[in-house]
């Protein structure tokens, strides 16, 4: 490769019009038709069927011969494939245009499986430089039309597709592995959009310089990133159940004495001009967008007047298939509810006073209906233990090296059958980076059982494998305190018991918009074989005043909007750390009283006569649960 790759940047995509109205009916933009179930360097193997709009860009060289693999390329319809303007460049002649084919529906570059077709004519961006590193973006315009299948399909553009810092984007192709190696499998890496200052302190020679309004930075300092033959993929985003394109893999800084790729660093992506897709496709009709965020009426068999949207937008249709167990005559009535949505996988006709207005990432569906639930609870009026079965989502993430006098844990919850939700502070920590397990339905560590009184004790605890490394949100590192939330996955499924059951988080809209003002947080004290679940009451504490509270006993207040303050009540008061523990609240849901979790415990002052005064500083989990539903899979 040129050493234009000498860095990773990716071209925003955007089109001043909608996606594309394809002849192919039977197929809809950015939908594999199979639905990827997982879900590139230290990226896992993906599979053409999951990501059909990815293409292989091949040069003819002088002489014959067998074409070379030169770069990745996206599908975008049936005449064009998005790709790196360096890619289109002969490696000998900058000068000459080379002669180029594309492969399609491929896992493997050159294998017969797929489709290959010949490039009619390159369309380079008229402000493209290679030294400048500038509008690094072509369309590949091919001599016959693709023939959409299974295996091959267009991504979508649109003019919506938001790069906000932290938004996930999926990068797959056969670029250098982290062995330094050609990748002989597809590849791919979730990497998640850096803001630009994050970006400019990282690298500040190299993309001080050629960051612009036009370019993003993605990737992670971990060695997850794309790289030497990556180039010219899409970045695509996720929009209700479509992929849409957002950038084109440009380059990436290089190792020392190396054309390699740098895999500590970021990637970064400058902008097309939003009408140069449509201008250089004029033939190609994208007038129509998708109807994910448009009131679409419909009339059903099973509901005569409605609205389609996705089914996660349907409160009591989604309710339904949340249920632990869904009866014939249940599925039959959503059946007769089912309607079509463009660039929904699953939409249902729903009665108006059911619609969800703030959408709902489709994983909610793996959160259970059945949440929230304690088998006994008493609201505490200050700091007190807390009962049997009254905290079945609490969770403890230890080391299975750990001693009796040392023993650091993360407090967590669980909030399905494998995921526990903690913060990324404590699970990152030097001193607890052994933490390999969780340990479900524990009250008082060093008994076998819990139990209030001779007739009310609970199961034994479950100790769980956790799946390494842990999921740590994507902006969460030594500079940034303000997404400070982790996953850990368990490696096999829980079976919910009454110690061991799962907290609601807050996915409807009646929960999302008001935060309460009363929360219970329940958390561990003591040490060791000591260790017992306590709980105390706790009431919201506005942003002003908590900054006020910091500053007077000489703290640096530090609270943002994805965090919020609140003041434990006496008179009896708690004072461990525990970081991750949930903050929860009572909330009725038709008939029945369901326990949601609107904080994690990020900062708590463990001075017991300055907790009465200062507040706990707690994350907003409203505003991660679009991370957390992301993140999260079967």
């Amino acid at each position: 490769m040129s050493k234009s790759l000498s860095l990773l940047c990716l071209i925003f995509i955007a089109s001043n019009r909608a996606s594309e109205v394809f002849q192919n009916a039977a197929f809809q933009c950015g939908i594999p038709k199979h639905a990827n179930t997982l879900l590139i360097v230290n990226g896992v193997d993906a599979k053409i069927s999951d990501w059909p709009w990815h293409a292989a860009i091949r040069l003819h060289l002088a002489g014959g011969g067998e074409p070379e693999y030169v770069c990745g390329g996206t599908l975008i319809s049936e005449r064009f494939v998005v790709t790196a303007a360096h890619c289109t460049l002969d490696p000998d002649n900058p000068n000459k245009a080379p002669r180029m084919s594309v492969q399609l529906g491929v896992n493997a570059v050159g294998s017969p499986e797929g489709k290959t077709f010949n490039v009619e004519k390159v369309h380079r961006h008229a402000g493209f430089s290679l030294e400048e590193l500038r509008d690094d973006i072509a369309l590949l315009e091919l001599e016959s039309p693709v023939e959409f299948t299974d295996f091959i399909l267009p991504a979508c553009l649109s003019k919506r597709t938001e790069l906000a810092p932290g938004k996930l984007g999926a990068v797959v192709g056969w670029g250098v592995t982290e062995n330094d190696i050609p990748s002989t499998k597809l590849k791919l890496a979730k990497l998640p959009v850096i803001d630009e200052l994050e970006c400019k302190r990282k690298e500040p020679e190299l993309y001080g310089r050629v960051l612009t309004e036009r370019v993003f930075c993605a990737g992670y300092v971990n060695g997850t990133t794309a790289c030497n033959g990556d180039s010219g993929g899409g970045i695509v985003f996720e929009r209700g159940d479509a992929w849409y394109l957002g950038g084109v893999v440009s380059f990436t800084k290089t190792r020392d004495g190396s054309h390699l790729c740098q895999t500590k660093t970021y990637s970064c992506s400058p902008e097309s001009p939003p009408t140069w897709i449509g201008l250089k496709t004029d033939h190609t009709d994208f007038s129509q967008e998708y109807g994910i965020e448009k009131i679409v009426p419909c009339s059903t068999p099973g509901q005569p007047s409605g609205t389609c949207v996705p089914v996660q937008q349907c409160r009591d249709v989604f309710d339904t298939l949340r249920s632990p167990l869904l009866s014939e005559e249940s599925a039959n009535k959503i059946r007769q509810n089912v309607c079509e949505l463009r660039g929904v996988r699953r939409s249902v006709c729903c009665a108006q006073d059911q619609v969800e207005r703030i959408a709902i990432h489709r994983n909610a569906i793996l959160l259970p209906l059945d949440c929230g639930v304690s088998k006994q609870w008493e609201p505490p009026s200050t700091a007190a233990k807390a009962n049997v079965y009254e905290f079945p989502w609490i969770a403890l993430i230890r080391s299975s090296k750990a001693t009796e006098d040392h023993d650091l844990y993360c407090t967590g919850s669980l909030i399905n059958n494998r995921y526990v939700l903690t913060t990324a502070r404590c699970l990152k920590a030097k001193e607890r980076k052994e933490l390999d397990y969780v340990r479900l339905g524990e009250r008082s560590l060093g008994q076998e059982r819990d139990c209030d009184g001779a007739d009310q004790c609970s199961g034994p605890p479950l100790d769980v494998k956790a799946v390494l490394p842990f999921i740590l949100h994507p902006q969460t590192d030594k500079q940034s305190i303000n997404n400070d939330l982790g996953l850990v996955r368990l490696q096999e499924k829980v079976i919910f018991t009454d110690n061991i059951a799962p907290v609601c988080l807050p996915i409807r809209e009646d929960l999302r918009t008001t935060l309460p003002k009363e929360f219970t947080v329940s958390l561990f004290e003591g040490n060791g074989a000591g260790l017992e679940l306590y709980k105390t009451r706790s009431s919201f504490v506005e942003k002003s005043e908590c900054e006020e509270r910091f500053e007077d006993f000489g703290y640096t207040p530090w609270v943002t909007d994805r965090m919020f303050c609140a003041l434990a009540q006496g008179p009896k008061y708690l004072c461990a750390q525990h970081l991750g523990a949930p903050l929860i609240t009572r909330v009725t849901q038709g008939d029945r009283v369901r326990t949601v979790q609107y904080g994690v415990t990020r900062n708590a002052e463990t001075n017991c006569t300055i907790a009465q005064t200062v507040p706990k500083v707690y994350m907003n989990v409203v505003v991660f649960v679009d991370w957390i539903l992301e993140s999260i899979s079967p």
